[in-house]
């Protein structure tokens, strides 16, 4: 009888356990880029400001923020030099907040998609 019970117990616990493990959604997630941290900020600035960039009014001076936040990210130089993919991010987001402030939306959201681009080139690069 003892035996069953401690079956039983077992296998209770082995479903508990891998119940438990299969639940990932709740995991933080990790850096897109290890160590980079300057990148990695920038990017999801770069995604909130091109998904507030669709929207109007409000939305698009909040896209102005965050694209505004993804520029001085961008801007912290560790002796990169001149023509690096970070530095074209950051040229490309400013031209983004520019674009977007003279109501050039659809030239705003070609520049961020090509800043964000140019950042997943200098995080795979090591260029934080």
């Amino acid at each position: 009888m003892n035996r069953i019970i401690a079956a039983v117990l077992s296998v209770l616990l082995i479903v508990v356990t891998c119940a438990a493990g299969a639940d990932k959604s709740k995991s933080p997630k990790l850096p897109e880029y290890p160590k980079q941290k300057n990148i990695n900020t920038a990017l999801k600035q770069l995604a909130k400001a091109q998904e507030l960039a669709k929207g109007s009014g409000k939305e698009v001076a909040d896209a102005l923020v965050w694209l505004k936040k993804a520029e001085i990210q961008l801007s912290k130089d560790r002796g990169n030099k001149h023509g690096s993919f970070k530095e074209s991010a950051h040229r490309l987001t400013g031209q983004a907040a520019k674009d977007l402030e003279g109501g050039l939306s659809d030239k705003a959201m070609h520049n961020i998609e090509e800043a964000i681009a140019a950042t997943h080139k200098a995080g795979k690069a090591g260029e934080d």
